[in-house]
């Protein structure tokens, strides 16, 4: 049952009822949902717990989180992707990572467009495609380890992030044919280094389904606005377009 505020919780802190993963690496510790990879229990590739209760259009998230080495993420309006792994699933993330600022919280898409909206801006994704950053905002670091508070909110084709009250990420997605209107949650065990994430208290607030969807026309895009940094290692001559000199 959801709460006066209309927020339902999804873990019952107890047992993985609703959730779906690889026992292996998906476990309830201490009253968490917990991510374990270990030097002895290494992870091939990435790999998710899927909530199985539902899925997500527009709605609002807030959960505790930590962790501990690594990184992790939060899908959502995520497909699965049998093709690629049993427990593999694609779509927009919202990141967590133990040791790089400049990552946590930002808005990424799994085993697709990829960084969509770094930590610290405000990105609108064009519909050509072309991502271009209108704001900036401070990044703060939040120490591993100890427990924060991630807020994910999605209204029609806005999608924004916060931690501890702090806002980390902003996308607005114009790209029609890459964007996701609605899917599935799970939560992100990455490959590679030992790790542990543990999610609790977890709480989603389901939002009406005819949310505005954003056009151009009704937020364009400021001359000035500068091209945003793409995924992967840059030509040394590489320099961020700017919008009004296309």
């Amino acid at each position: 049952q959801a709460d006066e505020d209309g927020f339902k919780s999804i873990f019952d802190g107890k047992t993985l009822k609703g959730w779906d993963g690889n026992p292996d690496f998906w476990t309830v510790k201490e009253g968490a949902i917990t991510g374990q990879t270990t030097t002895d229990n290494p992870t091939k590739g990435n790999t998710f717990i899927v909530w199985r209760e539902g899925e997500l259009g527009d709605f609002e998230l807030r959960l505790q989180f930590r962790i501990n080495g690594g990184n992790s993420g939060i899908q959502y309006r995520s497909a699965h992707a049998p093709e690629l792994g049993l427990d593999v699933v694609t779509g927009y993330q919202c990141d967590i990572v133990a040791d790089k600022p400049q990552y946590n919280g930002m808005v990424y898409e799994e085993k697709g467009r990829r960084i969509l909206s770094q930590t610290g801006e405000k990105v609108v994704v064009d519909p050509k495609g072309d991502r271009w950053v209108v704001e900036n905002f401070e990044v703060k670091e939040f120490t591993p380890e100890q427990w924060h508070e991630y807020r994910i909110l999605v209204e029609g084709n806005r999608h924004r992030h916060w931690i501890d009250g702090h806002p980390t990420g902003d996308l607005i997605d114009l790209d029609e044919k890459g964007r996701a209107l609605d899917g599935v949650l799970a939560m992100q065990v990455h490959k590679g280094q030992p790790m542990t994430i543990e999610f609790k208290d977890m709480l989603i607030k389901h939002l009406p389904d005819d949310l505005p969807i954003l056009q151009l026309k009704d937020h364009p895009i400021p001359a000035d606005a500068r091209g945003a940094r793409p995924s992967g290692r840059l030509p040394k001559d590489w320099k961020a377009p700017i919008y009004g000199e296309r």
